[in-house]
């Protein structure tokens, strides 16, 4: 399971791609749009437009490559990007260093690194970013006078804290979709998958699984006695024992009221005896509310492709054979077409 501190970097899909891509075009747009207003630094005007030039085209290779899913790690992300920041410190230099048009826009690229990148990328990303806009004290000496180290030093503050505000509310809205998919997926009284879950995980493995169903017998009984609440906690107690017992990658739901389904893919006829020997010794050792002596299960099976490769019909051909079993009072383990 992957760490908190990683949660806000996955799931992006081509979403850095296509932003990255309009933010260039966007800048491209913006600066040409800046550079033909009255008052605009135009003393290297060649430089400038061949930087337009070059932010368009980057700019739509971005949204091709996000449109078309060819994706980057994050690592090869972080290194395009900071292989970019001398691009940023040219593109000031032509539109006038300290008075640059462009430095507003900034504002994209310390979004852009806060929200898609993790810590140990962003950090580097924007210091990198803040040594591109500090640059113009390298070559111009009168930006002393113009408090250009003062604002360098307000810029770095403020790209941080636009960079970790962004990073933290994408956390938030990151775990908040987890514990909604959680939800989505869980039966919330025993923690097990739900109906949902399962149907799309049957569906999934129709082409080889092995689908076990099995509820309790007289589970009535001790609702009647001990009431819901005690009931409850047997469901519970059941469906824990049993998620220990089943194998990474099978599926354990809870269908509804006391049964339950497990889906095994890639098992067979001959794993089913193993898996219901496996579920009913976990049923038996089960932990069991106070009042509660034990409680017993009757299982049944189908096999696809065996029996059918129709996950509807699957789950009814086992579900009718579990209520076969249950009238008979058959309890046992072996596999019977």
């Amino acid at each position: 399971m992957r760490s908190p501190r990683q949660l806000p970097t996955q799931g992006d899909g081509p979403l850095p791609d296509l932003t990255s891509g309009a933010m260039w075009l966007a800048t491209s747009v913006a600066g040409l749009a800046a550079l033909a207003l009255p008052g605009a630094d135009r003393s290297h005007l060649a430089v400038t437009l061949a930087l337009a030039v070059f932010a368009a085209a980057w700019g739509g290779l971005s949204l091709w490559m996000g449109f078309t899913h060819r994706t980057m790690s994050m690592g090869l992300r972080a290194a395009v990007t900071g292989a970019m920041m001398p691009i940023v410190a040219l593109a000031l230099w032509a539109t006038g260093g300290e008075d640059s048009f462009l430095q507003p826009v900034l504002l994209f690229t310390a979004l852009f690194i806060g929200y898609f990148f993790e810590p140990r990328y962003a950090w580097p990303l924007l210091a990198l970013f803040v040594a591109a806009y500090a640059v113009p004290l390298v070559y111009d000496d009168s930006v002393i006078a113009t408090s250009y180290p003062s604002r360098t030093l307000t810029f770095a503050v403020s790209v941080v804290g636009a960079a970790v505000a962004v990073h933290h509310l994408k956390r938030r809205l990151v775990l908040a979709e987890a514990r909604q998919r959680t939800m989505a997926q869980r039966d919330p009284l025993t923690g097990v998958r739900n109906r949902r879950a399962f149907d799309r995980v049957l569906a999934r493995e129709i082409d080889r699984c092995a689908l076990v169903v099995f509820d309790f017998d007289g589970f009535k009984a001790i609702n009647d006695t001990h009431g819901h609440p005690v009931g409850d906690a047997v469901l519970r107690a059941v469906a824990e024992a049993c998620e220990d017992v089943v194998r990474e990658g099978d599926c354990l739901a809870r269908i509804g009221g006391d049964e339950f389904a497990l889906v095994a893919p890639g098992a067979g006829a001959a794993g089913v005896e193993r898996i219901i020997a496996a579920l009913g010794e976990a049923v038996d050792d089960a932990l069991m509310p106070e009042g509660v002596d034990s409680v017993s299960a009757t299982f049944a099976w189908a096999v696809a492709p065996y029996d059918t490769t129709d996950p509807v019909e699957l789950f009814r051909l086992a579900d009718a054979r579990l209520l076969e079993r249950k009238r008979e009072g058959r309890r046992g383990l072996a596999v019977v077409a």
